[in-house]
């Protein structure tokens, strides 16, 4: 068919099997790092597909063993962007990768995605909408935005707000890595699965689409994958539930601070610590509200407040501070315009969540 593309150098190779578009993501040197061109593909791409009816439903998978896809590629953003004095659309990027997300939330024909190794920032804002998730035993799943100078975006924080307060606040403000029973737990994923059964339940789906279509499709694949299942096992948040609750579930950041200073014995209390106090100050305050602020919004509504806050973080240059210190120059010293909670003003945040 001329729908299959298969060429080693292309970022992202899409091929049509049976009646399912598949769409690869295929830059791992980079783990499939998203920039301008790849975004423009997949929308490209997506918006063929929708209007062909041999095609009935969508795979998003990835070519890199090490991950589905590590975020947006923020060296690109730093060099191209942020860095380049000839370009007036700094938030281009964000723009285009931010409407790719709102359309694949309301694509019209069933996508499902298959989750391994790294999922974090723009990776995880692309396919947490899919209609089926799959993930297996080697994920880490992220957003790792605060040490960036940013917040958690691409809508994700709809879902960190659907979270229990303490974990919701833990995985926003610290970039808290979930492993897949974590996901299924918290519904952020559907079927928990072992690496080595993918190829079969993947050939399954493909077998699926020639006799289903659209929720029937869904449903059929769910019925097959579940049939997979893997066992679960304790991981790193449930291992330390009790202290993420002791922690995380505060009124304010200051007393989530105020806690963890008097609980420097706790290893984990002082690591916490000493990670909150490196990150950009006005980040964790904007995402400590942003989390309540999120359970009134919808999914599109929290995309639109995220482009907002990106262009403030550009505007005050935290984005770029957070990028050169962790991507580029690789110092990690960040000089942050905010290094202390009391330099964040309330008003300033409110003002910027629209409370």
């Amino acid at each position: 068919r001329d729908g299959d593309k298969m060429k080693k150098d292309d970022l992202i190779i899409e091929k049509v099997i049976k009646n399912v578009g598949v769409i690869y993501f295929n830059r791992p040197e980079k783990i499939n790092a998203l920039n301008l061109e790849m975004v423009r593909d997949i929308k490209r791409i997506l918006e063929k597909w929708e209007d062909d009816d041999n095609i009935r439903a969508v795979l998003l998978d990835s070519k890199s063993d090490k991950g589905f896809c590590s975020g947006g590629d923020l060296v690109h953003l730093y060099e191209d962007f942020i860095m380049d004095d000839d370009c007036h659309d700094k938030d281009q990027l964000f723009v285009e990768e931010f409407e790719l997300d709102k359309y694949v939330e309301a694509y019209k024909k069933p996508i499902v995605s298959y989750w391994k190794g790294i999922v974090m920032g723009g990776g995880v804002g692309i396919s947490i909408n899919s209609d089926l998730i799959l993930c297996d035993e080697t994920v880490k799943w992220a957003m790792p935005e605060t040490d960036l100078g940013f917040v958690p975006d691409v809508g994700v924080g709809k879902y960190i707000s659907s979270l229990p307060q303490a974990l919701g606040q833990y995985v926003g403000l610290c970039g808290g890595v979930l492993e897949s029973p974590d996901l299924i737990k918290h519904g952020l994923a559907h079927v928990y699965i072992d690496s080595k059964d993918y190829e079969k339940i993947r050939e399954k789906f493909l077998d699926l689409s020639e006799k289903y279509s659209g929720q029937g499709l869904i449903d059929k694949l769910r019925e097959e994958a579940d049939k997979y299942k893997k066992e679960s096992h304790e991981t790193f948040v449930e291992k330390n539930r009790d202290k993420i609750e002791k922690y995380f579930s505060k009124d304010s950041l200051e007393e989530i601070y105020k806690l963890l200073e008097e609980n420097q014995d706790d290893d984990f209390a002082r690591d916490i610590l000493k990670d909150l106090k490196g990150k950009s100050q006005f980040s964790l305050a904007v995402q400590f509200k942003k989390y309540f602020v999120g359970k009134n919004l919808t999914y599109s509504e929290m995309v639109d407040l995220d482009l907002k806050i990106l262009r403030y973080s550009l505007e005050i240059g935290e984005m770029e501070e957070g990028i050169r210190s962790k991507m580029i120059d690789k110092d990690n010293e960040p000089d942050w315009k905010y290094k202390n909670l009391e330099d964040v003003k309330d008003e300033d945040i409110k003002k910027l969540l629209a409370i």
